[in-house]
Protein backbone atom coordinates (compact mmCIF):
# COMPACT_ATOMS: atom_id res chain seq x y z
CA UNK A 1 0.00 0.00 0.00
CA UNK A 2 1.42 3.42 -0.70
CA UNK A 3 1.71 6.01 1.95
CA UNK A 4 -0.70 8.72 1.84
CA UNK A 5 1.87 11.16 3.29
CA UNK A 6 4.52 12.48 1.08
CA UNK A 7 7.98 12.41 1.69
CA UNK A 8 8.93 16.29 1.60
CA UNK A 9 10.85 17.55 -0.76
CA UNK A 10 13.89 19.83 -1.26
CA UNK A 11 13.83 23.45 -1.03
CA UNK A 12 14.50 24.90 -4.48
CA UNK A 13 16.17 28.26 -3.92
CA UNK A 14 18.85 30.45 -6.12
CA UNK A 15 21.31 28.63 -4.39
CA UNK A 16 20.55 24.89 -4.44
CA UNK A 17 18.83 25.12 -8.33
CA UNK A 18 22.06 24.18 -10.11
CA UNK A 19 22.79 21.18 -7.58
CA UNK A 20 18.95 19.67 -8.32
CA UNK A 21 19.25 20.31 -11.97
CA UNK A 22 22.11 18.67 -11.95
CA UNK A 23 20.66 15.81 -10.52
CA UNK A 24 17.88 16.12 -12.52
CA UNK A 25 20.38 15.03 -15.57
CA UNK A 26 21.94 12.43 -13.30
CA UNK A 27 25.28 14.41 -12.74
CA UNK A 28 26.49 14.76 -9.11
CA UNK A 29 27.66 18.47 -9.21
CA UNK A 30 28.88 20.61 -6.35
CA UNK A 31 30.29 23.66 -5.34
CA UNK A 32 34.16 24.36 -6.36
CA UNK A 33 35.69 27.36 -5.10
CA UNK A 34 37.07 29.54 -7.88
CA UNK A 35 39.80 30.89 -5.42
CA UNK A 36 41.58 28.03 -3.32
CA UNK A 37 39.96 25.07 -5.58
CA UNK A 38 38.23 23.67 -2.26
CA UNK A 39 34.96 21.20 -3.00
CA UNK A 40 32.31 21.82 -1.02
CA UNK A 41 28.67 20.25 0.27
CA UNK A 42 26.36 21.19 1.42
CA UNK A 43 25.98 24.13 -0.91
CA UNK A 44 26.59 27.66 0.31
CA UNK A 45 27.06 31.29 -0.69
CA UNK A 46 31.13 31.24 0.53
CA UNK A 47 33.59 28.71 -0.01
CA UNK A 48 34.11 26.72 3.89
CA UNK A 49 37.96 27.18 3.59
CA UNK A 50 38.69 30.85 2.62
CA UNK A 51 35.67 32.39 2.24
CA UNK A 52 35.25 33.21 -1.39
CA UNK A 53 31.88 33.42 -2.84
CA UNK A 54 33.39 32.91 -6.12
CA UNK A 55 32.57 29.30 -7.25
CA UNK A 56 31.50 26.77 -10.74
CA UNK A 57 29.19 23.61 -10.37
CA UNK A 58 31.97 21.03 -10.79
CA UNK A 59 30.98 17.41 -11.68
CA UNK A 60 31.89 14.47 -9.39
CA UNK A 61 32.98 11.23 -10.38
CA UNK A 62 29.60 9.73 -7.93
CA UNK A 63 32.46 7.47 -6.44
CA UNK A 64 33.13 7.07 -2.68
CA UNK A 65 33.94 5.05 0.76
CA UNK A 66 31.41 4.60 3.34
CA UNK A 67 32.36 6.18 6.76
CA UNK A 68 29.37 5.66 8.81
CA UNK A 69 26.33 3.80 7.88
CA UNK A 70 23.60 3.63 10.19
CA UNK A 71 19.73 2.19 10.00
CA UNK A 72 16.58 3.54 11.10
CA UNK A 73 14.20 1.27 12.44
CA UNK A 74 11.38 3.96 13.15
CA UNK A 75 10.12 6.34 10.69
CA UNK A 76 10.51 10.32 12.11
CA UNK A 77 7.64 11.48 9.43
CA UNK A 78 5.35 9.61 8.44
CA UNK A 79 6.18 9.68 4.76
CA UNK A 80 9.06 7.37 5.54
CA UNK A 81 6.61 4.94 7.58
CA UNK A 82 6.70 2.36 4.31
CA UNK A 83 10.67 2.36 4.14
CA UNK A 84 11.59 1.48 7.40
CA UNK A 85 14.22 0.10 8.22
CA UNK A 86 16.16 1.79 6.18
CA UNK A 87 20.08 3.06 5.64
CA UNK A 88 21.69 6.65 6.15
CA UNK A 89 25.34 6.55 5.30
CA UNK A 90 27.81 9.13 5.59
CA UNK A 91 29.91 8.66 1.50
CA UNK A 92 33.23 10.34 1.66
CA UNK A 93 33.62 11.14 -2.02
CA UNK A 94 36.53 10.62 -4.12
CA UNK A 95 36.64 14.31 -4.86
CA UNK A 96 36.94 14.85 -0.99
CA UNK A 97 33.87 16.22 -0.13
CA UNK A 98 31.69 14.42 2.45
CA UNK A 99 27.95 13.76 1.78
CA UNK A 100 25.07 12.10 4.02
CA UNK A 101 22.49 10.09 1.83
CA UNK A 102 20.17 7.45 1.24
CA UNK A 103 21.30 3.81 0.42
CA UNK A 104 19.66 2.37 -2.34
CA UNK A 105 18.72 -1.41 -1.00
CA UNK A 106 15.15 -2.01 -1.83
CA UNK A 107 15.64 -5.43 -0.97
CA UNK A 108 16.90 -4.65 3.03
CA UNK A 109 20.47 -6.85 1.93
CA UNK A 110 22.82 -4.38 4.04
CA UNK A 111 20.44 -3.36 7.12
CA UNK A 112 22.18 -5.39 9.25
CA UNK A 113 25.61 -5.58 7.69
CA UNK A 114 28.41 -3.18 8.39
CA UNK A 115 28.96 -1.63 5.41
CA UNK A 116 32.18 1.08 6.90
CA UNK A 117 34.65 1.23 4.00
CA UNK A 118 32.92 -0.41 1.25
CA UNK A 119 32.84 1.20 -2.15
CA UNK A 120 29.14 3.20 -3.24
CA UNK A 121 28.29 4.69 -6.58
CA UNK A 122 25.79 7.32 -7.03
CA UNK A 123 22.47 6.55 -8.36
CA UNK A 124 19.37 9.48 -8.65
CA UNK A 125 16.12 8.92 -7.12
CA UNK A 126 13.23 11.01 -9.02
CA UNK A 127 11.68 12.06 -6.15
CA UNK A 128 8.67 13.73 -7.70
CA UNK A 129 7.90 17.35 -9.26
CA UNK A 130 10.73 17.00 -11.46
CA UNK A 131 13.37 16.63 -8.39
CA UNK A 132 15.69 13.59 -7.99
CA UNK A 133 17.98 13.50 -5.24
CA UNK A 134 21.03 11.53 -5.52
CA UNK A 135 21.57 8.08 -3.57
CA UNK A 136 24.36 5.76 -3.40
CA UNK A 137 24.20 1.92 -4.18
CA UNK A 138 27.04 0.03 -2.46
CA UNK A 139 29.25 -1.30 -5.78
CA UNK A 140 29.95 -4.70 -6.53
CA UNK A 141 33.39 -3.83 -7.90
CA UNK A 142 35.74 -1.34 -7.41
CA UNK A 143 35.26 2.07 -10.40
CA UNK A 144 37.43 2.42 -13.15
CA UNK A 145 39.45 5.75 -12.34
CA UNK A 146 37.18 8.58 -13.69
CA UNK A 147 37.61 11.57 -12.74
CA UNK A 148 34.95 14.12 -14.26
CA UNK A 149 36.17 16.55 -11.98
CA UNK A 150 39.21 17.19 -13.99
CA UNK A 151 36.50 18.75 -16.83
Amino acid sequence: MMSTVPKPLPELTPLTRPFLEAAQRSELRLQKCADCHHIRFPVGPVCTNCLSDRFEWARMSGHGTVLAHLVFHRAYHPGWAEDVPYSVILVQLREGPRMFSNLVDPDRRYVDRDLVGRDVSVVFDEIGDGLSLPRFAVSPNPPANDDPAAE
